[in-house]
């Protein structure tokens, strides 16, 4: 029997079906979670509806100004009005750690802290914590060789810089207290706890200094780790 011919377009069809878009969209970038095409297809009470407000972000040294509504999440406005694009969306609900940034220095789930509540606050993000990769938790990330697919390691990495600045010697349990809220779909919370006691080796007792050089570095007292044994 001959074989049929495939009917035109049947990949394209069948790619929208993989995709959720048609041919035609499929190359075109996702618009903005809080962007015109989000505002047409969502009701009147949706925060991307209402009207906007101005204020100021002070995010890694630098004020910022943006217009936003207030119940905005702070994601949001790094991501999209911002552009600072290293905190994640993971859940939307504060449960997998993936979007953390630090609100004057302390660890906060960036999805559900409204940008109303922030004015006047130092918000530090991945980008801020050093220029050039230099901050003790990033080098022993590199080290270690934590990362496996990378999506979820800004947020452990921040959470990881705030527990040091705070704890500069932790114990596992401290480790495993300040993390258990960051969740790594690949499993490398070996390698993480690991790399939390290396980047104490290397002095991270100035964890939460930013890159802008304009901030001040916050220095804590220095501690004496014992070295790792093979």
């Amino acid at each position: 029997m001959p074989i049929r011919p495939r009917a035109p377009g049947v990949f394209g069809k069948h790619r929208a079906r993989c995709t959720g878009r048609s041919p035609s969209s499929a190359r075109k970038s996702r618009p903005s979670r809080y962007g015109d095409a989000a505002s047409a297809r969502v009701g009147s009470n949706h925060p991307s509806r209402r009207q906007g407000i101005r204020m100021k972000l002070n995010v890694n040294g630098i004020e910022h100004d943006i217009d936003a509504p207030p119940d905005m999440p702070l994601l949001w406005a790094l991501r999209d009005l911002i552009h600072l694009t290293g905190t994640k969306f993971g859940c939307g609900i504060a449960q997998c750690g993936a979007c953390t940034v630090h609100v004057d220095g302390s660890p906060r789930r960036a999805c559900v802290t409204p940008v109303s509540t922030l004015e006047g606050k130092k918000i530090l993000t991945i980008e801020g914590l050093s220029k050039d990769g230099s901050h003790p938790v990033q080098r022993a990330w590199a080290e270690i060789d934590v990362v496996q697919c990378g999506y979820c390691q800004s947020g452990q990495i921040m959470s990881a810089a705030a527990l040091l600045a705070k704890i500069p010697a932790p114990s596992d349990t401290d480790i495993d207290q300040a993390l258990s809220g960051n969740i790594c779909r690949c499993g490398t919370y070996p390698r993480i706890r690991a790399a939390v006691k290396r980047a104490a080796e290397l002095g991270a007792g100035h964890a939460i200094a930013a890159a802008p050089s304009d901030l001040p570095s916050m220095l804590l007292p220095s501690v004496t780790v014992p070295a790792r044994t093979a």
